[in-house]
């Protein structure tokens, strides 16, 4: 997860190829060119992998013998 401002302030055309985001991308699709269901789309894709990385490391831990997140 990287600063959305950070990133969308210093994108420029000559860069935007390496420079997109999934926070960027979700806003140029979603907002820019009005493709609301693909920017919400992005957003959940990104809400779902970052559960599954934070219930998957609290798993490790576990395994490892110590006290998880929960």
């Amino acid at each position: 997860d990287v600063g959305f401002e950070q990133v969308l302030l210093m994108m420029n055309p000559l860069v935007t190829s390496v420079a997109e985001v999934f926070d960027t991308y979700s806003y140029t699709q979603g907002i820019l060119k009005g493709q609301i269901s693909v920017g919400v789309t992005v957003g959940m894709f990104k809400g779902v992998v970052g559960f599954i990385l934070v219930m998957g490391s609290n798993y490790v831990v576990k395994k490892l013998g110590h006290e998880g997140i929960y």
